[in-house]
């Protein structure tokens, strides 16, 4: 089975060696290996705007197709990205363990 990255499903080309890499940089993305879990990494690039935070994205990031089919809890193929990128998997739960005690301070 093979589960594309983001990068790969929206073409966006600022993976490492893409080719917007010169013009747009590499994407936050791919740079911390979240290709599985991207509405989970503040600053990366959809809809040719900087997205910030979590919990501002979350909402543009809800109607992608990205999160439709990898999101942990609905997603088709979310629980496989458990089994096959099990670091992707550890950096997601950090990060969505790190927004619930924030959001839970506030």
């Amino acid at each position: 089975m093979e589960l594309l990255n983001c990068w790969d499903m929206k073409k966006c080309e600022r993976q490492k060696g893409g080719k917007k890499v010169n013009d747009l940089r590499e994407c936050i993305a791919s740079k911390k290996k979240m290709g599985h879990s991207c509405w989970a990494v503040a600053g990366t690039l959809c809809g040719s705007e900087i997205q910030c935070t979590y919990a501002k994205k979350i909402g543009f990031c809800t109607s992608c197709e990205v999160y439709e089919i990898y999101n942990r809890s609905r997603g088709e193929l979310g629980k496989a990205i458990k089994k096959i990128f099990p670091t992707e998997e550890e950096k997601y739960c950090d990060t969505m363990l790190k927004f619930n005690e924030n959001r839970t301070v506030l």
